[in-house]
């Protein structure tokens, strides 16, 4: 990743990491190699990058960040209280398939609320992602919305009605193959047949209430524990004011197996990925000794950087001249607040300028008596500037 790109990336993670820290989340960073017993979720192990250590132990480059905190917390933070408000901002690795252009290494920055089951802190999660997304530019339900779902709603009402078909139900569900459900189905009941079919096709903004007025008819027992957790969400969300970003999807219910409860995706407009997701997980923990119940989200900041407006680069002037007057100047402008690259070489002004478009910086300049000589890297009409105005040139 080169200029300007990298430097995009990195305007973005910055101001990422500045929501999370005005929310009172706390940095963490986990070793990039984790043993592969550590992954459980088969999606995750089959897309991962595998080697071995010296002791012939299986390591895995990590495909997502969520498991690896999850071993943190266990290890690192036991007897401490809780909650834990943790976040990251680090790479992950993934294989992709043979031709599909994608990178296999992309940067996540995400948050992971560990230590309660409060819907309270699903609603903080979600209100801080939309929060997030809004800090860097898009507007809610415009340039984006959040879907959400409830994994143990329908979960809840196959193993209640359909118990049998539960397993293959689910994975169809999972990898959003409603043709899979539609066949299924038809081995069903049709009573219990017509619930399967209409659940995943629940959809609508949040503050419809015909929408939960639809999929209450399918609440009974731990379904409808789950509809009343979403429901107590959505309360949380519409308090904050940000219930308008908000879409259900009730067929909606994660990728990962270790989902339990609500999880939720960020669509942009224009881009056929997600580019955030996340939901709750109160069973993860279990595999490393601890009972905590968890949620939180990740950002993919590739996809998010790939629909920000470019914003226009900070102004750069190039200073040429190899004599330490030329490094003075230089000092003196950036103490000033000004982006100044300084070529210690006695450069000409056509290989300045040259060298100026090629790094996309709009200014040329000199040192003089007094202040420098400049010109824009376009039509090399130089002038004499003092060092109190060479700021106001740049604009």
């Amino acid at each position: 990743m080169l200029p300007p790109e990298a430097m995009r990336l990195n305007d973005a993670q910055s101001k990422v990491i500045s929501r999370f820290r005005a929310h009172g989340f706390r940095e963490v960073i986990t070793p990039a190699l984790e043993y592969a017993e550590v992954i459980d979720e088969p999606r995750l192990r089959d897309a991962s990058f595998k080697l071995f250590d010296p002791d012939n132990q299986m390591l895995l480059l990590r495909p997502e960040m969520t498991t690896p905190i999850a071993r943190l917390v266990a290890q690192r933070l036991t007897g401490l209280p809780t909650p834990h408000k943790l976040s990251y901002c680090l790479p992950v690795y993934r294989r992709s398939s043979v031709g599909r252009g994608q990178s296999a290494e992309f940067h996540q920055a995400g948050v992971e609320v560990v230590g309660s089951a409060s819907p309270g802190e699903d609603a903080g999660a979600i209100s801080l992602l939309i929060d997030t997304l809004e800090t860097l530019g898009l507007r809610a339900g415009e340039d984006f919305r959040i879907v959400l779902g409830q994994a143990a709603f329908y979960r809840g009402y196959i193993e209640e009605n359909a118990p049998d078909a539960a397993t293959e139900l689910l994975a169809a569900l999972a990898g959003k193959d409603l043709v899979r459900v539609e066949e299924i189905s038809r081995e069903l009941p049709e009573e219990v047949a017509a619930g399967v079919r209409a659940i995943p096709r629940i959809v609508g903004p949040a503050d419809d209430g015909e929408v939960l007025e639809t999929a209450e008819k399918y609440a009974v027992g731990e379904a409808k524990v789950a509809f009343e957790n979403l429901r107590g969400i959505l309360g949380h969300i519409e308090a904050s004011g940000r219930l308008g970003a908000v879409m259900l999807d009730f067929g909606l219910i994660g990728r990962h197996g270790y989902y339990t409860g609500a999880v939720y995706e960020a669509y942009a407009a224009g881009l056929g990925f997600t580019i955030a997701n996340g939901g709750r997980y109160d069973t993860l923990l279990e595999d490393f000794g601890e009972s905590l119940p968890a949620t939180g989200f990740a950002i993919s900041l590739e996809r998010l950087v790939s629909i920000l407006a470019h914003e226009p680069d900070a102004a750069v002037l190039v200073l040429a001249g190899s004599g330490a007057s030329a490094t003075k100047t230089a000092d003196d402008l950036r103490a000033d607040g000004l982006s100044v690259l300084h070529v210690a070489e006695d450069m000409p002004p056509e290989r300045a300028f040259e060298y100026a478009n090629s790094i996309g910086a709009g200014w040329v300049a000199y040192p003089a008596e007094g202040g420098v000589k400049m010109a824009k890297a376009g039509d090399g009409q130089f002038e004499n500037v003092s060092m109190d105005e060479v700021g106001k040139k740049l604009g």
